[in-house]
């Protein structure tokens, strides 16, 4: 038996190792406090091990004695939350004491409860559609020596925080009074209506706050308050220190561009129009009036921003803001040095762009959408693996696929997906590749092939239903092809053609699984419709004299990337007309996400390195320098950039391109167990440095620079 006391001082005496129940604060309000869920307990003496396991639908912070757990923000990182929802699982035994012991757990909305009406249809998300509302909740206990210290019930308490309100894209609004007061205090609620899917412990590299930056410059703006300008374009959110009278407000507003001196306001027309009256990215303190000062920054958002407005009502002094760098804590394992400013800028623009739109998930972008869009994910993976050990954060987001896949093998292009959103636009094979991208990296960086198991059953799915797609020709047409393509310069090329040479690569991708885990028979198999594919491919866009299609440097390129699809014997003749027309529109970025990964990797594939440099640091529109010529320290979403985010990662390949071709390190054996080295100087650049951590820790450093006489030397 065991004593458990509760808030209100009433004790309970229950049966040890009582089943732990979904327990929430919920209150039935549409705008709802953060609560807090907390529960007294005794115990005797400490024991030797205690651990906590808690599933939370949401997100929380977590207090034993007073005293947080960890470090971690908007902990724990997201699954489908109707099919998974993640266990914060630790030893906790340092911070309990012989006699009474506190646990308190801060909930927050996080994607568990967007409430709030967005592009997207997170609000009428099925886990949403309850009793409950999609009130954040938990279930756990803390256990040591196979028996329960204490778990969720309901004789757990609730209070409200001073965290009057938050939601992941629109903000958080915080009443420093409220403090200490335990507002609305009340029972829990075991949920009626909880979490249907599974709990398992968090897999996913967690959050963390880095890099608080004050601003380079203030300005007033046009319509009240005041600007602040951090001269960097990240994820996050301003950390603020005041001093006012009680009731005083500072109200900020975040965005990463500005226009007739004030914000861009572009991020607000994602929302509803007409519908939901709170601005994105909108944060708000409220003064506790105390003379020493206060200090604050948001803990259950974050944001997209380069410039914060600041407006203030009541008397009260700003003296700090800081910017604070919020993201995936991943190690850093690569490191990328070169004389060239212009490709200098383009990578530390790229890191930067890749850790914004890593925050717990990968996404497309911190600041409108933060959705996890597949195609970004795919196509910016190698560049994430060279640059950072982001293992366990892609095998967490392939479960989160595997999960979500439909009966019928199709796969959502955003996850968490909505039912509103989701499957309905956006998926199609260059999406989708993901679902093959995650175990393919993790097999050539890690050397395990543990997470291409996992996924082959979906794999396999998921081509019985793409070539159910295909048209009489044999060919598939089903998604996006080279999105953001500069199309005030060009047409988008062939669908068609991106579409079938990506499930072209499926197909050989699965025979290579299928050999290696023993099924001949489905080896032969994905052989055979590879070998159909290719024949049906070439039959249809090879034009001969090795045009493909149109002749679009995408198009060129397709054949060549995905090895083994171009027309026998034709490949030289392929790569002569890719390069050909390159240098015809003088190195130009003409194509959009796709061609951006795929052109400069034939190039420097078939030797043509100085070419394949010469798009990323051209200055001309449609071309990466472009984008640093005109301020940005982050990669764009479009060429142009005209009303569209600023920090995006789908063009970032570019940095894995410079570890696989100017460091020239090949992964020749996977998990590095084999490795050749070519390095490439490219005309213009005076030196590089390239350093690469592989798994086990050993350093791989490429070195080059040029001698009295011009020449190239490398050292490696």
């Amino acid at each position: 038996m065991k004593t458990l006391t509760i808030l209100s001082a009433v004790s309970f005496t229950l049966a040890a190792n009582a089943v732990p129940v979904w327990i929430s604060g919920n209150t039935k309000k549409p705008q709802k406090p953060a609560p807090v869920l907390e529960q007294n307990f005794i115990i005797k003496a400490v024991p030797a091990k205690a651990v906590l396991d808690l599933a939370v639908a949401g997100w929380c912070e977590i207090s034993i004695n007073g005293k947080r757990i960890d470090d971690n923000v908007l902990s724990p990182v997201t699954c489908q939350p109707d099919l998974r929802n993640s266990s914060i699982v630790c030893d906790v035994t340092r911070f309990l004491k012989a006699g009474k012991n506190n646990i308190s757990v801060l909930l927050g909305n996080g994607w568990f409860n967007c409430f709030t009406k967005g592009a997207w249809g997170f609000e009428n998300a099925a886990w949403r559609v309850s009793d409950s509302c999609g009130s954040p909740c938990i279930k756990g206990a803390i256990a040591a020596d196979g028996v329960n210290l204490v778990e969720t019930d309901y004789t757990w308490m609730a209070y409200d925080s001073p965290i009057v309100f938050n939601a992941l894209r629109n903000g958080e609004w915080y009443d420093a009074r409220l403090e200490g007061k335990r507002g609305n205090l009340r029972g829990c609620r075991a949920e009626p209506y909880p979490p249907t899917g599974k709990t398992s412990p968090e897999d996913a590299v967690p959050c963390r706050q880095f890099d608080p930056i004050s601003p380079v410059r203030s300005f007033a703006a046009a319509k009240g308050g005041t600007i602040y300008d951090f001269g960097s374009n990240r994820a996050g959110w301003c950390e603020i220190e005041v001093v006012g009278e009680p009731g005083a407000k500072v109200v900020m507003d975040y965005d990463e561009a500005i226009k007739d001196n004030d914000l861009l306001g572009y991020v607000n027309l994602f929302q509803r129009k007409g519908k939901e009256p709170r601005p994105a990215q909108h944060d708000e303190y409220t003064l506790a009036g105390r003379s020493e000062g206060e200090k604050w920054h948001p803990r259950f958002t974050y944001h997209g921003f380069r410039y914060v407005r600041v407006k203030t009502e009541g008397k009260v002094e700003l003296k700090s803001i800081k910017s604070v760098f919020v993201h995936s804590a991943f190690e850093s394992v690569g490191e990328l040095k070169i004389s060239d400013k212009v490709f200098a800028k383009l990578q530390d623009a790229t890191r930067r762009s890749y850790l914004s739109n890593f925050v717990g998930i990968p996404t497309d972008c911190p600041h409108r959408e933060k959705n996890g869009w597949t195609g970004d994910t795919q196509l910016a993976m190698e560049t994430g693996l060279w640059n950072f050990d982001g293992r366990d954060s892609y095998a967490h987001f392939l479960r989160m696929m595997i999960d979500s896949q439909r009966e019928n093998g199709a796969v959502p292009c955003i996850m968490p997906w909505t039912h509103y959103f989701g499957f309905q636009w956006g998926s199609g094979p260059a999406w989708d590749a993901i679902l093959f991208q995650i175990p393919r990296q993790l097999y050539r960086f890690y050397g395990d092939d543990s997470y291409a198991r996992e996924a082959y059953p979906a794999m396999k799915r998921y081509l019985e239903f793409i070539l159910t797609k295909a048209g009489k020709d044999g060919l598939i047409e089903y998604g996006l092809g080279d999105w953001c393509f500069p199309s005030d310069v060009m047409k988008l090329p062939s669908v068609r053609l991106t579409d079938s040479a990506y499930v072209y690569w499926f197909c050989t991708e699965l025979a290579f699984w299928a050999e290696r885990f023993g099924e001949t028979g489905n080896a032969q198999l994905y052989k055979a419709q590879a070998a159909a594919l290719k024949r049906a491919f070439n039959a249809k866009f090879y034009k001969g004299n090795g045009v493909y299609s149109n002749g679009e440097f995408v198009c060129l390129a397709a054949p060549l990337y995905f090895k083994g699809l171009c027309q026998d014997g034709e490949e030289q003749k392929v790569i002569g007309e890719l390069v050909k027309r390159v240098r015809e529109q003088k190195h130009r970025a003409m194509f959009g996400i796709l061609g951006a990964k795929w052109t400069p990797r034939v190039l420097a594939e078939y030797g043509y390195i100085d070419d394949a440099y010469q798009f990323f640091v051209q200055g001309e529109y449609p071309g990466w320098a472009k984008w640093m010529e005109n301020g940005g320290d982050t990669l764009w979403e479009t060429w142009k950039g005209t009303y569209t985010s600023f920090n995006h990662i789908m063009y970032g390949d570019l940095s894995a391109w410079a570890f696989e071709y100017l460091a020239g390190i090949k992964i020749v054996g996977p998990g590095f167990s084999k490795v050749e080295i070519k390095p490439y100087l490219p005309k213009g650049v005076d030196s590089f440095s390239i350093v690469h951590k592989v798994p086990g820790g050993k350093l791989i450093r490429v070195f080059a620079k040029r001698d009295a006489a011009g020449n190239p030397v490398y050292e490696y």
